[in-house]
């Protein structure tokens, strides 16, 4: 079968063209032709079809080879282009092969035109197969420039030394660079020397193992922020570069704070309902132990005076008024009670009278001043806020009286807008607040979880700072209108 071919003969002697033609079909073509002999004829046979090959004579009168040769190269630099020439010297040829053309050949060698032809087709289509290729190949390359530029997590390849060859801007930017001055960098460069063995450590691993890698990394960026970041590496063949080993981070850091966030409420809220009881039952023992210590003691001695006074028939004497001295002391220990279990005045009087006779009765008590001021207010508050409140100050006070060894303490309470503002503070020794807080979380210290657990539960905040040897302060906002922490 007969194989289409389409030539295109720059040639003065039409005989030498059919000659050309025959000994095509002999060797297996079907030539589809047309022959020029001039520049215009040229350029218009170019402009008219696409041609699988050029043959050209190297020397006419009004033309020439070399001319036609730079033609067909600035129209199409893909197809063939063969000289044929009754006289060509070596120095010519030379010439022409490096101008551009394939091959050249002698008129009286026209017999082997059609393996020269053979040979020149098959070499083209493996060039256009390689250009396509490399076209594909740039296309591709662009279009992973283009994704990976637009890519908001650090992506980077680093080869077999684990230098890094390619970073995208979003990697870059995390260190303050741009992507050319990280080109040629290791992460000894980049990276504290115990972050970066590890992570040369995990590049060494997918090398090895030919398999990607999952990591979590904690890493300080350009502003010296810790940034968790989910890593994915996995190798990749380089183009003469051997073995890469290429890499993604997305930054996980709110996530993680968020998962630590909620581990440490669940904590906190095992940690409370396993001390509910335990505060019940002291609250209970506390009760009873001033019941029967003191109050059952003394009806005990009033008992005995009565009885006294029952056998004596007298009401003359010691025993009455040891009675009424009695009964005074009981009623005396029963407020006291009743005030450390709810004061009255929250109930008749309201938040602001109840905390300004807490903190008077309990500094004087103490011995230490204690500066209570209030305003904004006007009328009863909530009931639960006003309780939240007052127990804060009653949880604070304790501490303070029992802890601080102050010479003062300030207790100011006002209502700003929709919010109370509560703020107590002393001039005590102060204390390590995340030692605190430690210990509040593992359970050996209850008052500070206490507090901050009863604000949050109407929908407040409670801030404190403290230091050793300055004192402490706790500020506390409380909504007017209570939120209701429902449980999911």
């Amino acid at each position: 079968m007969s194989i289409p071919l389409r030539v295109l003969f720059v040639e003065d002697m039409e005989e030498d063209v059919v000659l050309m033609v025959r000994e095509l079909k002999r060797g297996g073509f079907e030539p589809t032709w047309k022959r020029v002999d001039g520049e215009p004829e040229l350029a218009a046979a170019l402009a008219e079809a696409r041609w699988d090959i050029v043959i050209s004579d190297y020397s006419m009168p009004q033309f020439s080879g070399v001319d036609a040769l730079k033609m067909v190269k600035q129209n199409s630099d893909q197809t063939p282009f063969i000289i044929v020439s009754g006289i060509i010297g070596e120095q010519t040829a030379v010439e022409v092969m490096k101008a551009g053309a394939q091959d050249y050949f002698l008129k009286s060698a026209i017999a082997r035109l059609p393996i020269a032809v053979d040979r020149e087709l098959r070499d083209a289509l493996s060039r256009r197969k390689q250009r396509a290729s490399s076209v594909a190949l740039r296309e591709l390359q662009a279009r992973f420039y283009a994704f990976m530029n637009a890519a908001p997590m650090p992506t980077w390849i680093k080869d077999a030394e684990l230098r890094y060859v390619y970073v995208n801007p979003a990697q870059s930017a995390f260190y303050g660079m741009t992507p050319g001055d990280m080109d040629g960098l290791t992460d000894f460069d980049l990276m504290s020397s115990g972050a970066a063995q590890n992570s040369q450590e995990m590049d060494r691993k997918v090398l090895q193992s030919n398999r990607e890698i999952h990591t979590q990394e904690t890493l300080f960026d350009a502003e010296h922020t810790a940034k968790v970041l989910d890593v994915v590496r996995f190798p990749i063949r380089g183009e003469g570069k051997g073995e890469l080993v290429a890499g993604l981070g997305i930054d996980v850091s709110e996530r993680v704070r968020t998962q630590q966030d909620l581990e440490l409420a669940i904590q906190r809220q095992q940690i409370l309902s396993s001390r509910v009881i335990e505060v019940q039952e002291r609250e209970r023992q506390h009760l009873a132990r001033g019941l029967h210590d003191d109050v059952g003691q003394s009806l005990t001695a009033l008992k005995i005076n009565l009885e006294t006074i029952k056998k004596t028939g007298s009401l003359e004497g010691p025993s009455l008024q040891n009675g009424i001295d009695i009964v005074t002391a009981v009623l005396a220990q029963v407020r006291s009670l009743s005030l450390d279990l709810r004061p009255p005045q929250l109930d008749n009087l309201g938040l602001v009278a109840a905390i300004r006779s807490y903190v008077e009765q309990k500094s004087t008590l103490a011995g230490v001043n204690g500066w209570f001021e209030s305003g904004g207010f006007d009328g009863q508050q909530h009931p639960d806020v006003e309780n939240t409140c007052f127990r804060i100050v009653q949880e604070a006070v304790t501490n303070i009286l029992r802890h601080a060894h102050c010479a003062n303490i300030w207790v100011k309470v006002e209502k700003r807008g929709e919010e109370l503002h509560l703020s107590i503070r002393d001039d005590g020794k102060g204390f390590d607040l995340e030692a605190a807080r430690s210990n509040a979380i593992s359970g050996t210290s209850f008052g500070l979880l206490n507090m901050e657990e009863r604000a949050v539960l109407v929908g407040g905040t409670m801030d404190i700072s403290s230091a050793l040897g300055e004192g402490t302060e706790i500020v506390l906002r409380l909504p007017v209108t209570p939120i209701v922490r429902r449980a999911r």
